[in-house]
């Protein structure tokens, strides 16, 4: 067949609507955390390296009501109208946080969850938002029939014009989780799987906060729970939809403090742990860049330690690595916990969100 104008054009049509099909099943999700201890300028991101974007947070009260943390600094406005002016297809969501066991209590009373069904369609109708992230961490067995029921109820209520996302555990089944996951994956659009804090403060050695893959040195139970490869695996053998599963990727590292200096590698003996807080990707950046760096291959992430220190953290070359992964596996996306931990304006790395900036590249990369 001779090709002719129309021909061309039905086939330049054809292959937008591939690529644009193909493009709305990529996700990047970023937590704005209103709380931080350092607050980024909204108008210092950019939020076209991202496809969802997760206010942090609004508290769900046992009465069913809601409240915006940090209300009254006005970011929730801000956003939207920063969205609008750069880039309007960005998905804003209210990330809902549990009070108090506030979220066992609400769905347990069929007036409550009735009220708390309610304030959340206003909450979004007044707001201009594009949907909700259920982080509650974490329902207990008592629980699991009711969350299905209220991801049901959401489900239902949205009628396609919100997204329903949710943030898990990086362990599907677990000591009294409360759980179903064949039903939850039904009802969700998004699973924002927290694969991360493996290792930390708690731990006897260390360990790698955000792993990619086991190491040679881990126990059966690490190696079988305590990665990333490992927690997809297990909520995808439970019953989770892959392409709705998103993993995350933490900008922030954990601390250890060494029983031996000396003795300073994966599963080290630690006295105690470090601190219990983490450090943002820029602390690292700005106070560690004299320490020791080592790239753990084994596990696809870096550590650094000095003296008594250890540091589990994840840099550029993790983040592609993980954004890698989920292109790899076919998942829904990544997500990212807190985008205001990366250096923002480039001022210790010479790149302006260099974390985000290298999964975005990532994951829309045209091969």
């Amino acid at each position: 067949m001779v090709p002719t104008k129309n021909n061309f054009n039905s086939i330049f049509v054809l292959l937008l609507y591939t690529f644009c099909a193909i493009c709305e099943t990529k996700y990047i999700g970023g937590y704005y955390w209103s709380g931080s201890n350092k607050i980024t300028k909204i108008s210092d991101l950019n939020l076209g390296l991202l496809t969802h974007l997760f206010y942090a947070f609004v508290e769900v009260n046992i009465d069913g009501s809601l409240t915006i943390q940090n209300q009254e600094q006005g970011f929730v406005d801000e956003l939207l109208k920063y969205k609008l002016k750069t880039n309007p297809d960005l998905k804003l969501l209210f990330s809902f946080t549990n009070k108090n066991d506030s979220f066992s209590k609400v769905i347990a009373d069929p007036d409550l969850k009735s009220n708390f069904l309610t304030n959340t369609l206003t909450l979004l109708q007044n707001n201009s938002y594009d949907g909700i992230d259920l982080d509650w961490e974490f329902p207990k067995d008592e629980d699991k029939e009711n969350y299905v029921a209220l991801l049901r109820d959401l489900q239902s209520l949205f009628n396609s014009k919100y997204i329903l996302t949710a943030a898990v555990r990086a362990i599907p089944i677990y000591k009294n989780t409360g759980y179903i996951v064949p039903e939850m994956t039904k009802y969700l659009d998004i699973i924002n799987i927290m694969t991360y804090d493996y290792f930390g403060s708690w731990s006897n050695t260390t360990g790698q906060n955000s792993p990619l893959y086991p190491c040679s040195l881990d126990s059966a139970y690490e190696r079988e729970y305590l990665n990333v490869n490992a927690s997809i695996f297990n909520w995808i053998k439970v019953g989770a939809d892959k392409t709705k599963l998103a993993l995350g990727i933490p900008f922030y590292g954990r601390t250890f403090t060494l029983a031996d200096p000396d003795n300073h590698g994966i599963h080290a003996p630690s006295k105690g742990g470090g601190s219990p807080l983490s450090l943002t990707f820029y602390q690292i950046a700005s106070s560690y860049s004299n320490y020791i760096t080592v790239w753990n291959d084994e596990q696809q992430t870096p550590y650094k330690y000095k003296n008594y220190t250890w540091l589990s953290y994840d840099d550029e070359r993790s983040v592609a690595r993980k954004a890698s992964y989920a292109v790899e596996q076919e998942l829904r996306g990544v997500f990212v916990w807190h985008i205001g931990a990366d250096d923002v304006m480039g001022t210790l790395t010479g790149t302006k969100q260099p974390l985000l900036t290298t999964i975005n590249e990532t994951i829309f990369q045209i091969n």
